[in-house]
């Protein structure tokens, strides 16, 4: 599965180090399908938050395989800190995994959200602080279902069926966490590109597979706390996806010895 980059040619000066003088350097990784509606808008959110935090970053977008005008958009709002990445149609965790293999080795964490923004982009930052001052978590985790901070604004049909599925999991794997699927996740950029080097899933399954990955190579992972806004127009048919997300499930017990290091 060969990508398609696109960029303009520049490269931002990146700051390896998160000692007190060093800017914090981070890559946001974009899976998008048929989003031409609001990609733009997504972009331009992010890039505002990010500069107004002086961060160092580049943002890469990775358009799976979109039959709207997705692409094209993306194109307009190429600058220096954006990277748009094209692959053939290959699902949500193939997307997030082109990216953080592609992203810039030297930044000190990686982050891939939804572009829908269903997580605001100031969550970002709140991140940021908690790797400042855990220096030995790896990878943390948004969840809309801790039993304090959250905020969530979906219909109560995704509730149970998110919690069914949260079930299932913790039987068949041992994954004990709230909220596996929340599409906003950040990790230190040598855990990422460990985790995601490993990585064979391509479906929306993908979130519980990573976590694995980590737990199995002994890469800590917290939960945090996010606000969750639902917004129509995603690509998760709630139905239709659920048995193939059961299915990979299975896949991801039985791959167990391929993702131990």
């Amino acid at each position: 599965m060969a990508a398609e980059n696109l960029d303009s040619g520049q490269k931002l000066n990146n700051n390896n180090g998160l000692n007190k003088n060093a800017k914090t350097s981070l890559s946001v990784i974009i899976p998008a399908y048929n989003e031409e509606k609001r990609i733009r808008q997504t972009i331009a959110e992010l890039r505002s938050y990010l500069k107004s935090k002086k961060f160092i970053y580049e943002i890469i977008a990775v358009n799976d395989g979109s039959t709207d005008g997705t692409l094209n958009v993306l194109k307009d709002t190429i600058k220096a800190d954006l990277r748009v990445l094209t692959i053939s149609k290959s699902g949500k965790g193939a997307a997030v995994k082109e990216g953080i293999l592609s992203a810039d080795a030297q930044n000190d964490f990686v982050f891939f959200m939804d572009a829908d923004l269903s997580t605001s982009v100031s969550e970002i930052g709140s991140f940021i602080d908690i790797f400042k001052k855990e220096p030995e978590t790896g990878a943390i985790i948004g969840s809309r279902y801790l039993p304090e901070g959250s905020v969530i604004v979906q219909p109560a049909f995704r509730n149970l069926v998110g919690r069914t599925f949260s079930l299932i999991k913790s039987k068949l794997l041992g994954i004990n966490f709230y909220d596996s699927q929340c599409g906003f996740k950040a990790f230190r950029m040598p855990d990422a590109k460990k985790i995601f080097g490993k990585s064979e899933i391509k479906g929306f399954s993908f979130d519980v597979e990573i976590l694995y990955i980590a737990l199995l190579n002994s890469i800590k992972v917290k939960e945090a706390s996010v606000d969750w806004r639902h917004k129509p127009g995603g690509h998760v048919n709630i139905v239709a996806d659920s048995l193939p997300m059961l299915i990979e499930l299975f896949q991801i017990f039985l791959n167990k010895n391929k993702y131990i290091s």
